[in-house]
């Protein structure tokens, strides 16, 4: 199995980027900053992981494709989060048909990463940000891996031609992605010509996956490589 072509790319020094983030912002996205790299998502991917995975209370995530860890970061900090709490007002548990003391009681959360091709990049990221219990390292290629149960949330920024991608999507999302759960899919533009047209592979599966109108979506537009965000039915 050959490397994608990101772990080839070079990064030009981003001086900004390693400045102490202020203290309102904190470590996190003090860390989320510095661990921009060429081939990796943009900042805007990170921001909506971990408000996605945190706006669901989610439990259980899987990743495939980590290379340096920005995503993981982002993902396991949400963990992270969700584990330190915060309080609703009673006003605003509304909803008859959710039992809020199970919905907010203290769960293990864990994200499963899948790459087979693991970085020190990211373990070390990982190490720094003092996640490492959050996080299983599955370092093998995402058509070996089997998961017990239902997951919450999955990202897909792995494989990136057509038929990986799609593969990614039909081995994982219907077998381990709980009913109202969600998945993500990286790298909508990209891939250009000298014509200026975008030949992105995983917009011709995002794509597909639209007209076949089985999931709720939405593009977010980062204006960068940006991402589609799918929703499973809830029954």
């Amino acid at each position: 199995m050959s490397f994608s072509p990101e772990y080839f790319m070079t990064t030009e020094p981003l001086a900004h980027n390693q400045q102490k983030m202020e203290s309102y912002f904190g470590d996190f996205f003090g860390l989320m900053r510095k661990a921009l790299v060429a081939g990796g998502s943009e900042l805007g991917l990170g921001m909506t992981l971990f408000s996605l995975a945190v706006s669901i209370r989610a439990t259980r995530i899987i990743e495939i494709g980590r290379f340096k860890g920005f995503s993981t970061l982002c993902l396991a900090s949400a963990l992270r989060f969700i584990d330190i709490g915060w309080q609703e007002p009673q006003q605003h548990k509304q909803r008859p048909d959710i039992n809020y003391n199970e919905f907010e009681a203290p769960k293990k959360r864990q994200l499963l990463s899948i790459d087979p091709f693991p970085t020190k990049e990211a373990e070390e990221l990982i190490l720094e940000a003092n996640l490492e219990n959050y996080v299983e390292f599955i370092n093998t290629r995402s058509d070996e891996v089997t998961i017990d149960g239902l997951v919450d949330l999955i990202f897909i920024d792995g494989d990136h031609s057509y038929e990986g991608c799609k593969a990614d999507v039909f081995n994982y999302v219907p077998w381990y992605l709980r009913p109202g759960g969600y998945f993500i899919l990286h790298d909508y533009y990209g891939w250009y010509d000298a014509a200026g047209n975008n030949n992105s592979p995983v917009k011709q599966v995002i794509d597909e996956l639209i007209a076949e109108e089985l999931f709720e979506h939405i593009l977010i537009d980062t204006g960068y490589q940006s991402f589609t965000v799918f929703r499973n039915p809830n029954p």
